[in-house]
């Protein structure tokens, strides 16, 4: 299965920000919008970094509460790896785990198409093991 198949399922929307957003700002979309991460894009809307749940904790833990009026740019992870909609599933598995990260935009000729989180390759996997068993199942039924 391919990355393009999970987007299908869960949609392109992304949320971003701007490296000048301040990070009280970026927290809130975070919460309003359940999510771990967003995209952080340039003004010529290509990816200019992502900015994580975990970099905010990493920096109030570092500055207290000034962090809040800090901004993206100052916290973001500039180099993002990225995936591309034709990757196999288990290839951004084995990215995910190998270099640790927990979200992965989806590029296709530089522009972004999508974004995938280790939430939405655990659930491909589960459903797709569901799939497995049922069909495993209907072949023993009918044998009988």
């Amino acid at each position: 299965m391919q990355v393009q198949s999970i987007l299908k399922t869960k949609g392109d929307r992304v949320v971003t920000a701007r490296p000048e957003t301040t990070i009280a700002e970026a927290a809130r979309l975070l919460s309003e919008n359940r999510i771990g991460a967003v995209m952080v894009l340039s003004g010529d809307g290509r990816i200019a970094g992502v900015l994580s749940e975990r970099d905010i904790v990493t920096a109030f833990a570092r500055h207290a509460l000034g962090v809040a009026t800090m901004t993206v740019g100052e916290l973001m992870t500039r180099e993002v790896l990225t995936c591309a909609p034709d990757d196999t599933v288990e290839s951004v598995m084995a990215t995910m785990t190998g270099r640790r990260v927990r979200h992965l935009p989806v590029v296709r000729e530089g522009k972004l198409i999508g974004i995938v989180s280790i939430g939405d390759v655990v659930k491909w996997r589960l459903d797709e093991t569901a799939s497995e068993a049922d069909s495993l199942r209907q072949y023993v039924l009918a044998g009988r």
